[in-house]
């Protein structure tokens, strides 16, 4: 009996094997992926999010615009503010671009305005890659996908970047495309508008050539590690420091701009809005129209704070599922064992406690040591063993019960068969 449950054990495990490696090698889970990272975040990160990061002193900060406002007063209102952070003596400012901008002549009139400040750098920003819907956005995993349109259609003289950023709703960790995509009318190369910056932030000129291979970008003395899917990879690793900088609020009622500095120390202390703008100096600066995160948070120019000071500071996260397969084998392995000698409730138990252990090894792994380690496929054979073998075990272990039942009853007969026969 013993013998019939070994074999059991095995066809299913193999199965449980079987399946996990499927769902893996076809990425069947993919709306799961990536998602463990984000799990209590308030323990991890504050609760109100990132208020347990430090703040870091890095040469790029956001200037955020609030406003319920249409494209052309967007734009208009993009080149006061980057007029004044001319005149402020920023050396960039990237300004995003809404995916539905219309090229009709006011609007190519803005756009040449705001290119010839001579430190503007635009973003494209289209629906399919705004980091807003992540799901929608899927498809953009696959490199055949990485093509973009230049944003003002040829018609405008500007220095423009592909804004690839990808995250989660109140996520912490961030990727994005450094050099992969590609123009759909000339086929160039097309950067992230983070490095587009940093080549005008660097002195290096708008024609810089960035290095590609396919392990690392080569950007002057930066090196850049991609991952096997094409990303790198950053996390929310620190706050900037805008004590002292301004914010932009559009007045509904005479369109106008109202500007506003921010003190987070020493709320008694009033600030002069012109040693205000004076903090921008030297620095790289992303225009944060809410508009164009509003189903994001951190917004878009936060999680591009976070990208370019990554680059800056060389910290990047590495990503390591190279040794799945090695653990679903593992897993699928030691639990049978258990399954097979101890009951149904501590394989369960132990189930239980394995995920929750990787899931925090994981957690522990990115928060320290900044490296992803993504267990979702991994945890797959790990549940399917809690819930498929204890049951197996169990159909077995009644199978050779009634089997039991039935060769006593037989025997019983065979006994009753005797005794009646000898008499």
């Amino acid at each position: 009996m013993k013998t019939s449950l070994l074999l059991r054990f095995l066809l299913w495990g193999m199965l449980i094997f079987a399946i996990s490696v499927g769902l893996m090698s076809f990425r069947a889970l993919r709306t799961l992926e990536l998602k463990t990272v984000n799990i209590a975040l308030s323990l991890r990160y504050g609760k109100s999010f990132g208020s347990a990061i430090p703040k870091r002193d890095v040469p790029v900060v956001p200037i955020s615009l609030w406003g319920q406002i249409s494209n052309d007063m967007y734009l208009r209102h993009a080149l006061d503010i980057v007029k004044s952070l001319n005149k402020a003596g920023a050396r960039v400012v990237v300004v995003p671009l809404p995916s539905d901008l219309i090229m009709v002549p006011r609007i190519v009139n803005l756009l040449d305005k705001i290119s010839a400040e001579g430190i503007s750098v635009f973003s494209a920003t289209t629906t399919t890659i705004s980091p807003s819907f992540p799901r929608s956005a899927s498809f953009l995993d696959n490199r055949k996908n990485w093509w973009v349109r230049h944003p003002a259609l040829q018609r405008v003289d500007m220095v423009w970047g592909i804004s690839s950023i990808r995250s989660e709703p109140f996520g912490v960790l961030y990727r994005f495309v450094p050099n992969e995509y590609r123009d759909f009318d000339s086929g160039a190369l097309v950067p992230d508008v983070s490095l587009q910056a940093l080549k005008r932030y660097l002195g290096l000129g708008d024609s810089f050539e960035i290095h590609h291979t396919p392990f690392y970008e080569f950007f002057d003395t930066y090196r850049i590690p991609l991952e096997s899917d094409g990303f790198a990879y950053v996390k929310y690793s620190f706050n900037p420091s805008d004590d002292g900088s301004i914010y932009a609020f559009v007045q509904p009622e005479t369109d106008s701009l109202a500007f506003f500095p921010i003190r987070r120390s020493g709320a008694g202390v009033r600030i002069n809005l012109d040693s205000a703008w004076a903090f921008y100096r030297d620095k790289i600066v992303i225009l944060d129209w809410g508009a164009l995160s509003q189903y994001q948070s951190p917004s878009l120019g936060w999680g591009y704070v976070q990208i370019i000071g990554a680059i800056l500071t060389r910290s990047f996260v590495d990503r390591y599922n190279e040794y799945d397969l090695f653990f679903i084998m593992l897993a699928v392995v030691f639990l049978s064992v258990i399954s097979f000698n101890y009951r149904g409730m501590v394989t369960l138990l132990l189930s239980l406690v394995l995920s929750l252990g990787i899931i925090a090894l994981s957690l522990w792994l990115f928060d320290h040591h900044s490296i992803l380690f993504d267990p979702v496929y991994i945890l797959v054979p790990i549940l399917l063993c809690a819930i498929v073998l204890p049951i197996v075990k169990l159909a077995e272990e009644k199978r050779m019960l009634l089997e039991q039942i039935r060769s006593l009853e037989e025997e019983k007969r065979r006994l009753e068969e005797l005794r009646n026969s000898g008499l």
